[in-house]
């Protein structure tokens, strides 16, 4: 087996901050450096040999959404690796789900990284010590954090996969200009095209094995992880509510992406005019889910929320979440993780989106990178930009600049309602991709 010291690494880490400290200056490439001699001393940069277990990596430094997104590409990494021991780098939101995974072996949960670079230096080097004990030998990087390159290098893997730097900006998901993300050219080892096929945001985790493996990724899925306890969990929750049950989720932590629960509310109204059995499941977690549910119920009378709605904000685990969505008819919401989630349960989507059918087009492709992926689904689009939102240069990516209900407002419910309509068609005829209407 091949031996390690881990303890000679942590040591130079320290050492390293201390200087930081001293001089009050970070060198990527003097730390790059200095710590290449440590890890080639203390046997990280020796290749493995025949018969030696492979430990790989992967670390997703995002949120569920994304990391529901990057469950097919885990997949193919078990696949190209089926006897190494895998280990999973998440944040806390995506354990849950990561727990049931069949592919992975190992779970190390990513700590809140502070803004203030000498605390962003510590918290990154006492997440690697964790790594550094593992001796792996590849790790893929997902990055979106500034801090996660960082950690890449310091984890101590001799082959270190992450997407082409010159690309990071026209994928609009990063900082522009961002010198610890430009400083990515020092700390990976390969560096692969975010696509190489297709143009979802699925395609970016698959594209480092489609240029790794000598054919393209055949399996390009979603999984979608529960327990069989999950699964009986949801069958006996949903027993007696009466069909067609509608999945609905009106938080997420960008508050332009929220769509007003009083809306939602005069929708539900719309759809029990047509379907008068419907049923209604509010998903979601946190203060915000739960007082966007508080606004619903208060928006329809008693009657109809006790026979038509059951809120179950803050009373369920994304296993459990994902568990009852696989047994629902439509999910109706804002582009959150419980979104990502019931499309990779194969429920159908309709979403009110936050961004403008007029913006840039460089601005719309961010809605189709995370469109609803490979499943019946309407976006419904505010036609045009409020004042604030018009201008091409600059725009803000993410959406509306305050971060607030904004430019979403404008979608009326009887365009929803007809999105609604739309969605019905498109579940009857099968058609998987998705429609955008405004």
């Amino acid at each position: 087996m091949k031996t390690i010291d881990f303890e000679l690494v942590g040591n130079a880490l320290d050492e390293y901050f201390q200087s930081i400290l001293r001089e009050k200056k970070f060198i990527v490439k003097n730390f790059v450096d200095f710590m290449e001699k440590k890890f080639t001393a203390a046997g990280y940069r020796t290749p493995q040999k025949v018969g030696e277990e492979l430990n790989v990596s992967i670390i997703h430094d995002a949120g569920v959404g994304d990391f529901v997104l990057m469950s097919g590409a885990i997949r193919e990494i078990r696949r190209l690796y089926p006897n190494a021991h895998i280990i999973i780098v998440v944040n806390s939101g995506s354990v849950t789900l990561a727990e049931s995974c069949p592919h992975i072996d190992e779970i190390v949960t990513l700590e809140d990284v502070p803004a203030q670079f000498d605390e962003m230096f510590k918290s990154t080097a006492r997440m690697a010590k964790k790594l550094l004990t593992r001796r792996i030998d590849i790790c893929f990087a997902y990055i979106h954090r500034e801090w996660t390159p960082f950690l890449l290098y310091m984890s101590g893997a001799r082959i270190r996969i992450s997407h082409n730097i010159n690309e990071l900006d026209t994928a609009y998901l990063f900082s522009r200009n961002n010198p610890l993300l430009q400083s990515l050219k020092f700390f990976a080892t390969d560096f692969v095209p975010m696509f190489v096929s297709g143009n979802h945001m699925t395609d970016v985790f698959f594209s480092p094995l489609d240029v790794m493996l000598k054919s393209p990724v055949v399996n390009r899925e979603l999984e979608i992880w529960y327990t069989p306890l999950d699964s009986a969990f949801a069958k006996n929750f949903l027993n007696l509510a009466r069909r067609p049950i509608y999945a609905l989720s009106m938080g997420g932590m960008e508050m332009m992406k929220h769509y007003p629960p009083e809306k939602y509310a005069q929708l539900i109204l719309r759809i029990l005019d047509e379907v008068p059995t419907s049923t209604f499941i509010i998903l979601g977690g946190g203060k915000v889910d739960f007082e966007s549910a508080q606004i619903l119920r208060q928006s329809l009378s008693d009657k109809i929320f006790n026979s038509h709605v059951i809120d179950m904000t803050n009373r369920l685990n994304f296993r459990q979440c994902a568990a009852i969505l696989s047994l629902c008819d439509m999910y109706i919401g804002n582009d959150t993780g419980v979104m990502h989630i019931a499309a990779a349960c194969k429920c159908p989507v309709l979403e009110p989106n936050c961004f403008p059918a007029d913006l840039p087009k460089r601005n719309l492709d961010y809605v189709r990178l995370f469109s609803p992926y490979k499943v019946p689904s309407v976006i419904v689009q505010p036609a045009n930009a409020l004042d604030g939102c018009k201008v091409t240069e600059p725009y803000d990516s993410m959406g509306c600049r305050d971060n607030k209900p904004h430019c979403i407002n404008q979608i009326d419910v009887a365009t929803l309602f007809h999105g609604y309509k739309l969605l019905k068609e498109r579940i009857a005829r099968k058609i998987i991709t998705p429609l955008f209407i405004s």
